[in-house]
C-alpha cells in the first residue's frame, strides 16, 4: 500500500509540472520506492498551487477525510454494540452473589426500554408498579401476576414478594426467629444463585431478582395452571393419563438436566406436585429452588451433610432424614413419590392412609402391586381408559425410585428412560 501511495504521489507532481519545463530525471520513475525520496524531487515554486489544486489530490484528499470520519462512526459503534453486548451478557449470567442493593436480569426481554422502567420502578420504589392480581399466598409472601409487552406480545409474569423484617425489628427477634430469618434470605440468595443461570424447557426461568430493603422480588414466567397439586386438587383442567404421562417425562428430563449435565450438579431437596408448575399446555416445569444445593466438583459420588432436615414430608428419602446425607438419588425419591402420586390420585397426606395397614403411599402401591388386584391402586378418574398396563408400570419405576436403599434406585436418567420406554 505505501508503495502504491508514494508512486500516486510522484504521478501528481510529474502531471502538475507539465509545461513548466521541469528538469525533473524522468528515470527517477525507474528507481526502488526505498531509493525514491521526496527530497529528491524537484517542484518548481509554481507548481506548488497547481499541484495543491490538482483534481486528484482534492479528490484524494476528501476521500480520505470522508474514509477518516467513517471509519471513526464506525468504530464507535463498534464499541457500544460491544459494550451493549457485554453490559447484557453480564446482566444474563447470574452473579457469584447477588448484590444487596441492585436489580440483577436474567434475560433480554427485561432490557427493553418499557420493561426495563417497570423493574426499575420495581427497585426504587416501595410499591408495586400499579395495582397487580394476587395468584398466591405462602409463608414468605404473596405472588402477583403482571404483563409486559415483549416485540408486540403480551407475556404474562408471575412476581413473588419475599417479605423480611426492617433492620430494626430483626435485632429485636429471639434467638430462634433471627436463625429463621437468616435461614429465609440464605434461601433466596441459594434461589437466585441456582435458578438464574439455568435454562431448560422443564425448569421454571427467574428472570429478574429486585431487592428492597423490606422485600425481595423475583421475577418469573408466569404459568397459567399453577401446580400439579392444586390442579390435582381441584381436578380442572382435567389430567387424563396422556397427559400425567407427559408431566412425568417433563419432570425426569428437568431433574436429568441437574443431576447429570448442569455443571455443578443441583440437588433440589423438595420435589414435590406443589413445586410442579403447569404452563398453558400442561408441560411440568420444576420451580421454588430456595432449598436447592449446589454440589461441588469433589463431592460429586459422595453424600453432602445437613444440620437438619429440608423438604416436605411424605417426599423426604429416609436416609436424609434418618442420617442428614442427602445426594442425587434423595431427588429420585421424592421423583418416585410424585410417580405414585400421579397413578393413583392420592398425595401421601392425605387421610386416606392414616387407615391402610401400610399408613403411606409407597407402601400401599407395593401391597396393591403384589395383590390380586394391582388395579386397585389406579385413580379411580384413568380406569376404563385403556391404559392400566402403562400406569402399572410407572407404578413399579415408583417403586424402584423409592428403595430404601439409595444405591438400589435407578439414577434420573435411568428413570427417564425406563418411562420413555412405555408406548402412548
Amino acid at each position: 500500500m505505501e508503495y502504491i501511495l508514494l508512486f500516486l504521489l510522484v504521478s501528481l507532481i510529474i502531471s502538475s509540472a507539465e509545461g513548466t519545463k521541469s528538469k525533473f530525471p524522468m528515470h527517477h520513475l525507474f528507481l526502488t520506492p526505498r531509493r525514491l525520496l521526496l527530497a529528491d524531487i524537484h517542484i518548481p515554486p509554481s507548481s506548488v498551487g497547481r499541484f495543491l489544486a490538482h483534481p486528484l489530490w482534492v479528490g484524494a484528499s476528501v476521500s480520505f477525510a470522508v474514509c477518516f470520519a467513517l471509519g471513526t462512526v464506525a468504530f464507535v459503534l463498534w464499541r457500544l454494540s460491544v459494550s451493549c453486548c457485554t453490559n447484557i451478557k453480564s446482566a444474563i449470567r447470574c452473579p457469584e452473589e447477588p448484590r444487596n442493593n441492585r436489580a440483577t436480569i436474567f434475560t433480554p426481554m427485561l432490557l427493553d426500554p418499557e420493561n426495563l422502567s417497570f423493574i426499575d420502578h420495581l427497585w426504587r420504589s416501595r410499591n408495586l408498579p400499579c395495582p397487580l392480581e394476587v395468584i398466591g399466598r405462602g409463608g414468605c409472601g404473596e405472588v402477583y401476576k403482571a404483563v409486559l409487552v415483549h416485540r408486540g406480545r403480551a407475556v404474562p409474569l408471575a412476581i413473588k414478594k419475599i417479605v423480611q423484617p426492617p433492620a430494626d425489628a430483626a435485632a429485636q427477634l429471639c434467638r430462634d426467629d433471627s436463625k429463621m430469618l437468616d435461614h429465609r434470605m440464605r434461601q433466596i440468595r441459594s434461589e437466585i444463585m441456582t435458578i438464574g443461570r439455568i435454562r431448560h424447557p422443564n425448569l421454571l426461568r427467574l428472570l429478574a431478582h429486585v431487592p428492597q430493603p423490606g422485600c425481595h422480588y423475583l421475577v418469573y414466567e408466569f404459568m397459567q395452571h399453577g401446580s400439579l397439586h392444586d390442579v390435582m386438587r381441584r381436578g380442572t383442567p382435567p389430567l387424563d393419563w396422556p397427559c400425567r404421562l407427559k408431566i412425568a417425562l417433563g419432570v425426569a428430563d428437568g431433574l436429568e438436566y441437574l443431576h447429570t449435565v448442569h455443571r455443578p450438579k443441583v440437588i433440589h431437596r423438595d420435589l414435590k406436585p406443589g413445586n410442579i408448575l403447569l404452563d398453558r399446555d400442561l408441560n411440568a416445569r420444576i420451580a421454588d429452588f430456595g432449598l436447592a444445593k449446589l454440589v461441588p466438583g469433589d463431592a460429586i459420588s459422595g453424600p453432602m451433610n445437613s444440620n437438619n432436615v429440608a423438604g416436605t414430608l411424605g417426599y423426604i428419602a429416609p436416609e436424609y432424614y434418618q442420617t442428614l446425607s442427602y445426594t442425587v438419588k434423595s431427588d429420585v425419591y421424592s421423583f418416585g413419590v410424585i410417580l405414585a402420586v400421579l397413578v393413583t390420585g392420592r398425595f401421601p397426606s392425605d387421610e386416606f392412609f392414616q387407615h391402610t395397614d401400610e399408613m403411606w403411599v409407597i407402601g400401599w402401591v407395593r401391597a396393591a402391586l403384589q395383590s390380586e388386584d394391582p388395579t386397585a391402586a389406579i385413580d379411580r378418574k384413568l380406569v376404563g381408559k385403556g391404559f392400566e398396563e402403562q400406569m402399572l408400570l410407572v407404578l413399579k419405576i415408583a417403586c424402584f425410585c423409592t428403595y430404601d436403599d439409595p444405591n438400589e434406585r435407578p439414577s434420573s436418567r435411568d428413570a427417564r428412560h425406563m418411562l420413555a420406554q412405555i408406548k402412548h
